[in-house]
C-alpha cells in the first residue's frame, strides 16, 4: 500500500473515532463526602500521570489492561471544564435583588433580616453589579445568529470564570451566620428552582420541572459552540447531579453523556465530613435525610434530592477508597480507565466484576415490583455464574405490575389475587376507599392501576412491616434457584447485587458461605455492621466499580475489530513467507493460463486445416 493511501486510511480511522473525542459530558453524583469534588478536580487537570503498577489488589490481566489505558490516556488526555451546579444556583440567586436575597436567607435560617444583611455586607457591591448584568443578559434578544453567539459567549464567561469565584464569596459571607448556612441556603434554593424556576419560591409549577436542567443544557451548548468555533474538543463535567430526573434529561439528549456515581464506604464518608468539613452529628443527620429521603410523595419526587435513585441509574460506578489524603491513585486510575474507553470503545475488555454485574443489571428488568427493580447473580470464586435472581413474586403468582385494583374490585382475573384480598372485610373496605374512585380517572390515560399490597396492609395495621411484601428479594431468589434445581456448593462464592443486601439476605449469604458481596448502593443500613461484620466467617464487602447498562455496551463494544484498526492505521506489510506463497500462486495461475492458451491455439489450427 502506498504512503498516500496509508495516510488516507489513518485519517479515516481518525474520522471514525472523531465524535468520541469531540464532545463528552460527564455528570457526577454521590453523597456529600464521597469524592465528587475531588473527581471533578482530577478530570479538570491539565495532564494525568498514572502509576505503572496501578494499585494493590488487581490481577495480572487487570494490570495489563491498566498499562494499555495508561499508555493511551497519557498521550491523549483532554482536560474537562467543570460546570459547578452551585454556580447555576448562584445565577438564579442573582436574579433576586440584594434585599430579596437577604430576605430569603433570613427565612431559611430563621434569622433577622438585618443579621443576614450584615453578614453579606462585604459582597453587596459586587452582588449588585452582577444582578444588573444577569438581568440584562436574561432580557437580551436572541433573534439573530450574532445575538445568540453574543449570549453564548457571555454565558460561558459567566458560568466558567466569574460565578465560581463569586459563589465562594457568598459561602464566606454565609459563614458569618453559621457553618452550615451555605449548605442549607443552596439546598433550599435548588429545591425552589426545581419547583418554581425561582430561587426564593417553593410554589410548585409543573411547567418548571425541567427548568434547572434546561439552564444547564444552555450552558453546555455555549461551551460546545465556542469549542467548535476554536476547532477544539468539548469535555464537560457537571460536578453534582442530585435529582434523578435531571440525569434522565441529559441521558435522553446526549449519546455522549455518562452519569458517574462516586461511592465510598459510609465510615470513610462520615470521617471526611467530620474532619474536613467540620460537620456536627446533627448536621450529618440533616444532610443524610436530605440526600437519602425515606419516602418522597407528590411533586417532591421531581424537586427533591434523591442520591440513592441517582446511584441506581448511574452508567458508571467509581469506588473512592479514600486510603490516601492527597494522591487519590485508585480514583484517578478508574476515571482514566473510563475516559479512555469513552474516546476509544473496546480498547480493553470488561473486568470480571463488570461482566457479572451486567448480568444482574439485565435480569432486574424481569422484576414485576412496582417500587424498585433489583437483580442478583451468584458465582463461584472464579466468577463462573451459578444462578441469577430478581425481586419478584414466587413462581406461579402474578407480579404486582400485572395486577389491577379494578380487576380486584370487580372480581375479574381472580387467580391473580389471594383469598385474603378477595374476602377480607377490612382489606376490601380500604381497597374500595382508595381505588374505586380512581379506577375511572382520566389522569390514568390507559395506565394499569397496579397497587402495592405491602403498603395497603401496613396502612391497615398501622405498622411498617416488611414481611407483608409479596416479592422475594433478588438475592434470596438467586439462592433458592440453586436449591430448586439440584443444589451446588456455594462456599467461597460471590454474590453480586444491584442494590445492597438487607439484613435477611445478608444472613442467608453468611449461612451459605458466600466469601464476597459486591454491591452498588452504599446504603447506610445496619445490615453491614450488625449482620455481616461479626463472627469468624464474615464475607468481604466490596463496593462495585464499573460500567453497567447502556454504558457497558457503549464502552466495550469496539467500533471496528482491533486487528482491522491496526492494519488500516499502520498499513502493516505482509510477511516474506506470505509474499512467497503469493508468488507461487501467481506462478501456478500463469502456468494454467499458458496451458489453456496452447489448447485454444491447437483447436484454432485444427479448424483452419479443415
Amino acid at each position: 500500500m502506498s504512503e498516500l493511501s496509508g495516510n488516507s486510511s489513518s485519517r479515516a480511522i481518525g474520522s471514525v473515532y472523531k465524535e468520541n473525542k469531540r464532545f463528552v459530558v460527564i455528570g457526577l453524583t454521590g453523597r456529600t463526602g464521597s469524592g465528587c469534588s475531588t473527581s471533578a478536580e482530577i478530570l479538570c487537570s491539565t495532564a494525568i500521570e498514572l502509576p505503572e503498577n496501578a494499585y494493590v489488589g488487581i490481577s495480572n490481566n487487570e494490570l495489563r489492561k491498566h498499562r494499555i489505558i495508561k499508555k493511551f490516556i497519557e498521550h491523549r488526555w483532554q482536560p474537562f471544564k467543570c460546570l459547578q451546579v452551585r454556580t447555576v444556583i448562584t445565577r438564579f440567586i442573582l436574579a433576586l435583588n440584594f434585599s430579596e436575597f437577604c430576605r430569603f436567607v433570613s427565612d431559611v435560617m430563621a434569622r433577622d433580616i438585618h443579621n443576614a444583611s450584615e453578614a453579606m455586607r462585604e459582597i453587596k457591591e459586587e452582588y449588585d453589579i452582577l444582578h444588573v448584568e444577569i438581568s440584562d443578559y436574561l432580557r437580551s434578544p436572541e433573534s439573530t445568529l450574532d445575538e445568540i453567539e453574543e449570549k453564548q459567549e457571555f454565558a460561558f464567561d459567566l458560568y466558567f470564570n466569574r460565578l465560581p469565584a463569586f459563589s465562594d464569596k457568598i459561602r464566606e459571607g454565609l459563614k458569618n451566620i453559621s457553618l452550615d448556612a451555605y449548605t442549607k441556603i443552596y439546598q433550599a434554593a435548588g429545591d425552589n428552582i426545581r419547583a418554581s424556576g425561582q430561587a426564593n419560591s417553593s410554589r410548585f409549577d409543573d411547567s418548571k420541572v425541567f427548568h434547572f436542567p434546561r439552564t444547564i443544557n444552555k450552558i453546555i451548548k455555549s461551551a460546545h459552540h465556542l469549542a467548535r468555533k476554536n476547532n477544539e474538543s468539548c469535555f464537560i463535567v457537571i460536578d453534582a447531579i442530585r435529582n434523578p430526573y435531571e440525569a434522565i434529561f441529559f441521558k435522553e439528549r446526549y449519546a455522549g453523556f455518562y452519569l458517574v456515581s462516586i461511592n465510598t464506604e459510609n465510615e470513610n464518608r462520615l470521617a471526611h465530613l467530620r474532619s474536613t468539613h467540620k460537620f456536627s452529628e446533627s448536621q450529618i443527620k440533616d444532610l443524610d435525610e436530605k440526600e437519602y429521603p425515606r419516602k418522597l410523595s407528590g411533586y417532591n419526587k421531581f424537586i427533591s434530592q434523591n442520591i440513592q435513585k441517582c446511584i441506581e441509574i448511574s452508567d458508571i460506578h467509581i469506588h473512592n477508597p479514600r486510603k490516601e489524603q492527597f494522591n487519590n491513585v485508585e480514583l484517578k486510575c478508574q476515571l482514566a480507565w473510563y475516559v479512555s474507553l469513552v474516546q476509544h470503545p473496546g480498547l480493553v475488555m470488561p473486568t470480571s466484576l463488570e461482566n457479572c454485574m451486567q448480568i444482574a443489571y439485565t435480569v432486574k428488568q424481569s422484576s414485576g415490583c412496582i417500587s424498585r427493580q433489583v437483580g442478583a447473580v451468584v458465582t463461584d470464586e472464579e466468577f463462573s455464574v451459578k444462578s441469577v435472581g430478581w425481586n419478584n413474586t414466587p413462581q406461579g403468582q402474578v407480579p404486582c405490575l400485572l395486577r389491577n385494583a379494578e380487576d380486584l374490585l370487580l372480581g375479574q382475573d381472580t387467580s391473580a389475587y389471594s383469598e385474603y384480598e378477595r374476602n377480607d372485610i377490612k382489606f376490601r373496605e380500604v381497597l374500595h376507599e382508595k381505588f374505586d374512585g380512581l379506577r375511572k380517572s382520566t389522569l390514568l390515560e390507559g395506565r394499569n392501576l397496579s397497587f402495592c399490597f405491602k403498603d395497603m396492609q401496613n396502612e391497615i395495621d398501622g405498622e411498617k412491616n416488611q414481611v407483608h411484601t409479596r416479592s422475594l428479594h433478588a438475592e434470596e431468589n438467586a439462592f433458592l434457584q440453586i436449591s430448586k434445581h439440584g443444589g451446588m456448593k456455594l462456599r467461597n462464592g460471590v454474590l453480586f447485587t444491584t442494590a445492597s443486601p438487607c439484613e435477611l439476605c445478608s444472613k442467608k449469604a453468611y449461612q451459605l458461605g458466600i466469601s464476597k458481596i459486591v454491591y452498588i448502593d452504599p446504603y447506610p443500613g445496619i445490615a453491614t455492621r450488625h449482620t455481616l461484620l461479626v463472627g469468624s466467617s464474615r464475607p468481604e464487602l466490596q463496593l462495585y466499580r464499573g460500567a453497567v447498562g447502556r454504558a457497558y455496551h457503549q464502552l466495550y463494544q469496539p467500533i471496528m475489530p482491533y486487528k482491522d484498526e491496526l492494519e488500516t492505521l499502520l498499513s502493516i506489510p505482509g510477511s516474506a513467507n506470505k509474499k512467497a506463497i503469493r508468488a507461487k500462486m501467481l506462478e501456478k495461475e500463469n502456468l494454467e493460463l499458458r496451458e489453456e492458451l496452447a489448447r485454444l491455439k491447437k483447436q484454432l489450427d485444427e479448424l483452419n486445416n479443415k
